[in-house]
């Protein structure tokens, strides 16, 4: 008897005969709000896939921002190699020097700091 009830209301309310009916005033709400709840369900699946799409985007361009980086990082170093600058200047006619680098200094008197300037300024 439950099943020919609940048939009956599902006839009903397809055919629409369940709208004309006074009777069944009260349902009214609950369909509409079912309804309202179907249509946020709804809204709700396809923004959180447009987000997912949005995220997997970013995702990607992350990546490939990632390995420009990463080859313009390992070009650069290349590049400042001493060797590879003495390279690309030898067309221009600088030569790699053969002799380490020394460290230049003066031997100044025992004064101090304020002693030898006095003195370079006198001379």
């Amino acid at each position: 008897m439950q099943k020919a009830g609940l048939g009956r209301f599902f006839s009903d309310m397809l055919d629409g005969s369940m709208l004309t009916r006074n009777t069944n005033s009260s349902v009214m709400p609950f369909i509409l709000y079912l309804s309202g709840l179907a249509l946020f369900l709804i809204f709700n699946t396809y923004y959180a896939e447009g987000k997912a799409r949005e995220a997997d985007q970013l995702r990607r361009e992350m990546t490939s921002l990632r390995i420009s980086y990463i080859h313009t990082k390992s070009e650069y170093m290349y590049l400042t190699q001493q060797s590879e600058i003495a390279r690309q200047l030898r067309h221009r006619g600088f030569v790699e020097s053969l002799e380490p680098p020394r460290p230049i200094s003066k031997k100044q008197s025992g004064k101090g700091l304020i002693g030898r300037l006095f003195v370079n300024q006198n001379q």
